[in-house]
């Protein structure tokens, strides 16, 4: 018995892998539609940073120009809502 529950649990991933990136779920955020905003936004680089603010760990806000000649580490994670 578990033998076949093994087999058709090992199954039923190869269908997912095969099926998921050709279906909308797996479509968002692929390889494809990032690559396709690489070019506009190489243009940036070199251009100075826009009046930007930022949340510190301890939720106070920050603004770039405070930050000038300091080390920065800007952590973006990815939101599954969108």
């Amino acid at each position: 018995m578990m033998r076949w529950l093994a087999t058709a649990v090992i199954a039923a991933l190869f269908a997912l892998n095969a099926y998921l990136p050709y279906s909308a779920l797996g479509g968002r955020g692929n390889e494809r539609s990032v690559r396709a905003h690489v070019a506009a936004a190489a243009q940036l680089v070199g251009q100075p940073l826009p009046a930007l603010e930022f949340e510190d760990a301890n939720g106070n806000a920050v603004r770039v120009g405070e930050l000038l000649e300091r080390p920065v580490l800007l952590t973006f994670e990815r939101s599954v809502d969108w």
